[in-house]
């Protein structure tokens, strides 16, 4: 299928992803009640700006064109990086690895880029490639194995690539399946409400909104632990933190209840309390997580307090207070 030989140094991509939107909105925020969904992930784009409509036509992936992170510069941008792969194949090739080629490279285009890339945390590095959902990976890899050190210069990801392609689709692994490309195309969970934002008479966005939780004493923090249960955790500054289900369900016993030992009142305007939550990156294997919160050392001065924990064993959905470190 390739006609030439592939350069050792691959092909970067971080160039492209390092675009910056030239559209700048004025947001008008207008509070109406409607179905959104809990959803690990969200529209955002590589350069951590929001999704947006395309002034101009994109005439390569023209699937991102009516809502998307792509503009007219990027489209023609990432055309001639496809071109310039397929040089590299013949007739036979082309037929067989073109269409793969360009849906991998139009993913920078997808509105859900930045969780398809990993880039939502800009504390983690890019991936090279898309997360690609496991059948399609396969077929990928099987049909056009020979494209991947043309499509990046990750070694984890060309070292494998000839034998293993169990390994190679591992590595491009999402751990939220519903955001695998090209599944996350198909949902219409994730996109029936994507691009319909409306701007009134003056430019401002009708954003909609909807409570998921009430009942709340002082709420500090809603994190999710990243482990693909969609369960989303809230933190009372009293020190309880609470499971909510992705049905919007609230669990009966708390994550987490450290009443006794968190120093806060129910003043007005006391900062004091329970103040942080975050999860490991590597939570779904290791079990830990942070906090954050005032106590009372010995004779009673009073200290800040950033501690580990663990979830325990015997439920997932219950902090191990022993753990805390």
């Amino acid at each position: 299928m390739l006609r030439r030989s592939i350069p050792r140094s691959g092909w970067s991509q971080r160039a492209p992803w390092l675009l910056t939107s030239s559209r700048i909105f004025y947001l008008c925020l207008t509070v109406l009640w409607g179905q959104v969904g809990l959803l690990q992930g969200h529209p955002q784009c590589l350069d951590y700006g929001p999704p947006f409509r395309p002034l101009l036509h994109l005439e390569f992936c023209s699937d991102y064109e009516s809502f998307g992170c792509c503009d007219q510069r990027k489209d023609h941008r990432i055309a001639a990086r496809y071109w310039d792969i397929m040089e590299y194949f013949d007739l036979k090739g082309h037929e067989l690895c073109g269409g793969y080629i360009k849906d991998i490279l139009c993913q920078e285009c997808s509105p859900y880029a930045a969780h398809l890339y990993d880039a939502e945390n800009p504390q983690t590095p890019l991936r090279n490639l898309p997360g690609l959902c496991s059948d399609y990976c396969s077929a990928f890899h099987s049909s056009c194995h020979s494209a991947i050190s043309l499509l990046t210069n990750d070694h984890r990801l060309q070292k494998p690539h000839q034998k293993d392609g169990a390994h190679f689709c591992h590595l491009l692994n999402l751990p939220d399946k519903d955001y695998c490309f090209p599944k996350v195309l198909r949902s219409d969970h994730l996109n029936r409400n994507l691009g319909v934002v409306a701007e009134d008479h003056r430019g401002c966005l009708q954003l909609c909104l909807t409570e998921v939780a009430n009942g709340l004493r002082n709420p500090v923090s809603m994190v999710h632990a990243g482990d693909g249960t969609h369960r989303f955790f809230v933190a009372e500054q009293i020190g309880v933190v609470w499971v909510y289900l992705p049905d919007r369900s609230r669990l009966e016993q708390p994550f987490l209840d450290l009443k006794s030992i968190v120093l806060t009142t129910p003043w007005v305007g006391d900062e004091r309390g329970f103040l942080g939550l975050a999860f490991h990156p590597k939570f779904r294997r290791n079990r830990k997580f942070y906090i954050y919160y005032s106590c009372l050392g010995k004779k009673r001065v009073e200290k800040i307090r950033i501690s580990e924990m663990k979830v325990s064993r015997a439920d997932p959905n219950k902090a191990d207070p022993k753990s805390e470190r």
